[in-house]
């Protein structure tokens, strides 16, 4: 007897577990699965002097800073001049809330999977000017 429901067991829920376990992200949904499907795209920022100004841009745009990217996405900066430290406002952005980075080097930070959608400025601080560099004012980091 006990033989029979182990068997019937096994009938009626291997099949549901082999079919479970054909799309681990069953359970997810389409907006939480598409970061892991799409190619990860990194975008390049410069910060340099314009005009006179520590200025936060883009490389073929200097009038513009303001980063829109997803999650699992990319920034590089190039701090032309100085060196500089970085604070962004919420550590589930990059995993870490400052960042240090040595005149003509660059930065390269990854969105993270668990960061939070919204619009954060953050800070460059320029160590030898003793300035914060201005970005679209300021510079910003949109995640969608």
């Amino acid at each position: 007897m006990i033989y029979l429901k182990k068997i019937m067991v096994f009938v009626f829920l291997g099949p549901l577990l082999f079919f479970s376990n054909q799309n681990p992200n069953y359970l997810l949904s389409e907006e939480e699965v598409e970061p892991q499907r799409r190619q990860a795209v990194e975008y390049q920022l410069v910060v340099k002097v314009i005009d006179g100004e520590w200025r936060v841009v883009f490389p073929d745009d200097e009038t513009k800073s303001d980063v829109t990217l997803r999650r699992g996405d990319r920034i590089r900066w190039v701090v032309e001049g100085s060196d500089a430290s970085f604070a962004f406002p919420d550590i589930k952005i990059f995993g870490l809330e400052t960042r240090d980075v040595k005149d003509g080097n660059p930065l390269v930070m990854a969105i993270s999977a668990n960061s939070p959608r919204g619009t954060f400025p953050y800070t460059v601080f320029i160590h030898e000017a003793m300035t914060y560099a201005r970005g679209q004012s300021p510079p910003r980091i949109i995640i969608r």
